[in-house]
């Protein structure tokens, strides 16, 4: 890995006045270091220009560090990323590429082991300059900080194991769907995996993954259905059902009725006992009682026509 310089620029308001106007009045070293002009390999060379203060100095190279050792990663990453997916990409190549760069460099720099990069390892030398008319000065300020192949390896191994335990939970999800029987868990599993899915941008193959399970998820709700078991004066017992497979909940429905009263719930096993009192409900009535349950988006509602 070859030196690599970042030159970031904060220009001072220094309206009116010549560079001339600013001499060097203070230096970390009575000399400046040969590192800064020098190629030195598995280091990064960085430098902050015209900055207003140390502490600022130092906040600027670190972020600008941490950017270019994510990139370094990326850059790794996703021209293999890019091989083993050249088939999806036809013309427009050059742009999904930067696309899972991006998206890539934005993951890695959250990683624990990049946020334990600090200045303590780098060799650091500063330089101030001063407007002896006005008063005002700004730094000039540089690190050269040793990062090995063997670390980056390290952070690329890490990023590629972090990968795969993603894409292993998300199989985990579709590979259990068809055991699911609860619908809690479903509606579980849906809420983690769209907290999941803001982990990634919309041009990694991990979102359209994830994306596609959730619609399987919630296509399962849509599904389910209400089975009457039983329907007698004043009872009724139900289950929930996705094809032939018995669902559990723990919620328990809305009941409406134009003449039942006294509504009563309650579980029995993975079965739903209703009570009513049908007192009210006539023969020659349309005597029905409304079921109702409500799963996320979805409404399951079953209307029973009941005995007397």
């Amino acid at each position: 890995m070859k030196k690599s310089i970042i030159v970031l620029l904060l220009i001072l308001p220094f309206v009116g006045i010549s560079q001339k106007d600013f001499k060097l009045v203070e230096q970390s070293a009575k000399e400046k270091p040969n590192w800064i002009y020098s190629n030195q390999f598995d280091t990064y060379m960085i430098q902050a220009n015209k900055v207003a203060s140390i502490e600022e100095a130092q906040d600027m190279v670190l972020s600008s560090l941490l950017d270019k050792i994510a990139s370094s990663v990326a850059v790794v990453v996703s021209s293999e990323t890019t091989k083993e997916t050249d088939w999806t990409v036809v013309n427009d190549r050059d742009s999904y590429m930067e696309s899972v760069k991006a998206s890539t460099t934005l993951k890695v720099a959250k990683m624990p082991a990049l946020q334990g990069i600090s200045l303590s390892k780098a060799e650091v030398y500063w330089e101030r300059y001063m407007n002896k008319k006005t008063k005002e000065s700004y730094y000039d300020y540089y690190i050269l900080y040793p990062f090995s192949q063997f670390e980056l390896q390290e952070l690329i191994d890490e990023y590629n194991a972090q990968e795969k335990a993603y894409n292993d939970k998300i199989d985990a999800y579709r590979n259990s769907l068809p055991e699911v029987n609860d619908i809690d868990k479903l509606l579980s599993d849906i809420n983690d995996m769209k907290t999941l899915l803001k982990e990634f941008d919309e041009a990694d193959s991990k979102y359209g993954k994830l994306k596609n399970a959730i619609s399987q998820y919630e296509k399962n709700i849509s599904n389910i259905y209400i089975e009457v078991l039983e329907n007698e004066n004043g009872k009724l017992v139900i289950q929930l059902k996705h094809d032939e497979k018995v669902m559990k909940t723990k919620s328990l429905p809305q009941l409406r009725s134009e003449c039942a009263r006294d509504f009563s719930k309650k579980h029995n096993g993975d079965k739903i006992e209703l009570t009513f009192n049908t007192f009210d409900c006539y023969e020659q009535d349309d005597n029905y009682v409304e079921i109702r349950f409500t799963f996320g988006k979805k409404k399951i509602i079953e209307k029973v026509n009941i005995k007397l």
